[in-house]
């Protein structure tokens, strides 16, 4: 066998043979154009990983769009993240919490200096849709825990910290920057909003 090439499987059962290191999203580009632009997450052996996500050794894969509870969920949780840049962006001084997906949406934890006003939520859902509109590229980043734990303390963010000192010292922290909002994600990724 070529060592240079690694099989993928299918959900169908076939098999294709691509590349080392060939990413989800050139997975997705090989089965259809309109798989690519319309894929949001994959699933490789039951992980779910960002389009970026590079494959390296012979793999089940899966690549979801926005019509699957897959994608649904990305969705939801890039939508928090964006909510948390809106929010930062307006009112500066935000502590950041977690922001999980639910049921029916999402939600963002945020400790502001001051409650919300109508007027703020106004604002705020119209900083969400100039965030999207820039289309900010998302970058994934893989730093150490001692750096993840630096980055946090430099930036204040005393939840973020709490939720880190959850997580084994030894393992690699994933983190993603949106323009300026870098952050990192537990237990599931997220993917750039399709607008």
């Amino acid at each position: 066998m070529n060592e240079k090439l690694i099989k993928v499987q299918f959900l169908d059962g076939k098999i294709k043979e691509f590349p080392k290191g060939i990413t989800v999203e050139s997975v997705a580009e090989s089965i259809s154009s309109s798989l690519r632009k319309n894929a949001v997450v994959g699933k490789v052996d039951e992980q779910l990983v960002d389009l970026s996500y590079k494959i390296e050794l012979d793999v089940e894969l899966s690549v979801f769009t926005l019509d699957s509870e897959e994608g649904l969920n990305v969705l939801r949780h890039s939508s928090a993240h964006v909510l948390a840049q809106a929010v930062k962006r307006l009112f500066g001084n935000v502590k950041l919490g977690i922001g999980p997906v639910i049921e029916d949406g999402f939600y963002y934890d945020l400790k502001l200096e001051h409650s919300l006003t109508s007027e703020d939520l106004l604002a705020i859902e119209k900083e969400m849709e100039n965030i999207i509109n820039e289309n900010l590229e998302i970058k994934r980043i893989e730093v150490s825990y001692e750096e993840a734990e630096q980055f946090f303390e430099e930036k204040g963010e005393p939840f973020k910290l709490e939720i880190l000192r959850d997580i084994p010292k030894d393992e690699k922290i994933t983190l993603y920057q949106q323009g300026d909002l870098l952050t990192f994600v537990v237990a599931l990724i997220f993917h750039p909003l399709v607008s």
